[in-house]
Parts: C-alpha cells; sequence; structure tokens
C-alpha cells in the first residue's frame, strides 16, 4: 500500500476515485483539497484539508495534528 502525499498542481485539472485503498498524507506545510464523497483507507492531517461533501475513513487510522475541515 503506498502513501499519497500533496504535490504542487498548479493549473492542473484532476479526477479522482470515489473510494481507494492508500493511505493519504497532508504534510505539515501544505494545504489540500478533497472532494467527495470519498472512502479511504487512512488519514494523516499534519497541515490543513478541505473536505467538500463526506468523508469515509474505512479501516485504518484518523490522525489530525493540524486542521480538517469538511463542508
Amino acid at each position: 500500500m503506498s502513501t499519497l502525499t500533496v504535490n504542487t498542481l498548479d493549473s492542473k485539472k484532476l479526477q479522482t476515485n470515489e473510494t481507494t485503498s492508500d493511505d493519504v498524507t497532508v504534510p505539515s506545510s501544505k494545504s489540500a483539497l478533497i472532494v467527495g464523497p470519498v472512502t479511504i483507507n487512512s488519514l494523516t492531517v499534519e497541515g490543513n484539508l478541505n473536505v467538500l461533501d463526506s468523508l469515509t475513513v474505512s479501516t485504518g487510522n484518523l490522525t489530525i495534528s493540524g486542521h480538517l475541515r469538511i463542508s
């Protein structure tokens, strides 16, 4: 299982799957956006994460030492 990290994307367009078995990590000096509904295995938020719609952490851990906002 790999760990997804936040990368600088400039003006690229992205699409994501609604379900992933990957672990998601947002590093302490980064901000990220996830458009849901989405189900992920494990989530670590050290920086800032904004979630639009809903987020499910299925089987792994949810660790927040930064900021998580779900709207």
